[in-house]
């Protein structure tokens, strides 16, 4: 039996591969700006996804030796010729081997 997708729910975590890597690159200025500190990397490592009315991403990203964020984006389901990113929230004070959580976005 094939594993379907879980609607609503997140699913495990996986490599970031390059669209994950382009998406959390075009937070990397809000980012900076949320966390209140400037980094001089910013490489997208691993990323989870929920499928509601658009997806849902929450991504570690490296921002130093042993330093990571984690992100939370949505992405909106295509309407016409248009697809809405929304920012909502980024996490400082992670380390690697921490695990890969939603949290609570800002409004």
């Amino acid at each position: 039996m094939s594993k379907g997708i879980l609607v609503g729910g997140w699913e495990d975590p996986r490599p970031a591969d390059g669209e994950i890597s382009m998406l959390s690159s075009w937070m990397w200025n809000i980012s900076e700006a949320t966390t209140n500190r400037k980094f001089n990397e910013f490489k997208a490592v691993e990323y989870r996804t929920q499928v509601v009315a658009g997806v849902n991403y929450v991504i570690k990203v490296q921002v130093g030796e042993n330093n990571f964020i984690h992100l939370q984006i949505f992405r909106s389901p295509l309407m016409g010729n248009t697809i809405e990113i929304k920012f909502e929230g980024a996490q400082d004070g992670y380390k690697r081997d921490d695990p890969l959580e939603p949290f609570t976005p800002f409004v």
